[in-house]
């Protein structure tokens, strides 16, 4: 499933640089892994990690919880995921012979012990969804965020 441009992750990089999907090195490519592969195989390589990731809907945009967060004052409350992680989705349905299909990007920041996921329809931009989850094993995580 590759995504439209309408729909982009944006994920800001320890080193101060952002990735932008479908922009740049983060565009899709035949034959190639996708961007959000490619972009944890370099945070991996280059021993560094995501400081905040985003989802940029039709225009919207949706933060997941950060490193730090200096609006209402929540540094002080707020704890940072050590990782994070994107998913797409498609599910299918079968009625009276007709067949639709639903797609769904999900994105997670990640704590110890449980994780924090954003699912998102993408087919039409109308549902979301905030789900906190126990014990996950993303499939491709980022690389952990270390105390310095």
């Amino acid at each position: 499933m590759t995504p439209t441009p309408e729909v982009r992750w944006i994920a800001t990089i320890s080193d101060g640089s952002t990735a932008v999907e479908h922009s740049g090195e983060y565009t899709v490519r035949p034959g190639e892994r996708k961007p959000w592969v490619r972009l944890c195989t370099f945070l991996a390589e280059n021993d560094l990690h995501l400081t905040s990731l985003r989802l940029n809907l039709m225009g919207r945009t949706i933060h997941l919880p950060r490193s730090k967060f200096d609006r209402f004052d929540m540094n002080e409350r707020s704890r940072a995921p050590h990782s994070y992680s994107l998913q797409y989705h498609i599910e299918g349905e079968l009625d009276n012979g007709t067949f639709s299909q639903t797609q769904f990007v999900d994105l997670a920041a990640h704590y110890d012990g449980f994780s924090v996921h954003y699912v998102q329809d993408i087919t039409d931009g109308n549902n979301s969804w905030v789900i906190v989850t126990e014990g996950d094993s993303p499939l491709a995580e980022t690389p952990r965020r270390t105390e310095k």
